[in-house]
């Protein structure tokens, strides 16, 4: 039970002296986040280039994707998010690719049987669930799955979700 008490209790008193610390805190991000809108493009550029690095780095797409929306537009900012992630998943597609090199075992297989039944499906289903996404992208590549099947999957799996995200924005 110790183990479990000090650190809930050190990442309590955390968020609380941070609350005292920063009580302004909440009011300098709006004023920072209306400011944004003054520089949309700069904003659009860096937000594309987060989404599209998600592929390799640990991203909160979805915050991303929600703030598009929010300084963006629901249209621009779905839009950003919607070519961002789709060049992150060909990115990710080609590097499963890169890494097969045409080298495959016999559990492999069983793997490229798997993605042939339930690839499409399972491409649609992890869009927006993190990592998963990620692993899905790299595994469709590395068995070769066929690139307008995998590119028609992503595009009705992400365009809805990147909709949705901004339009909460």
């Amino acid at each position: 039970m110790k183990s479990i008490v000090y650190p809930f209790t050190i990442s309590l008193l955390l968020v609380i002296v941070l609350f005292i610390a920063y009580d302004s805190l909440e009011v300098q991000f709006t004023t920072l986040l209306l400011n944004l809108e003054q520089y949309q493009w700069r904003y659009a550029v860096v937000s594309f280039l987060i989404l599209t690095a998600d592929i390799l780095l640990p991203v909160p797409s979805s915050i991303v994707m929600y703030m598009n929306g929010y300084v963006l537009g629901i249209v621009t900012g779905a839009s950003v998010s919607f070519t961002a992630l789709l060049i992150g998943s060909l990115i990710g597609y080609y590097l499963g690719q890169f890494t097969s090199m045409g080298l495959k075992a016999k559990k492999e297989e069983r793997a490229n049987a798997f993605l042939q039944k339930y690839g499409a499906m399972a491409i649609l289903i992890t869009r927006g669930i993190p990592v998963l996404s990620e692993s899905i992208c790299v595994v469709c590549g590395y068995n070769k799955m066929p690139l307008k099947q995998y590119v028609l999957m992503n595009v009705i799996g992400y365009l809805p979700l990147c909709v949705l995200y901004a339009s909460f924005g």
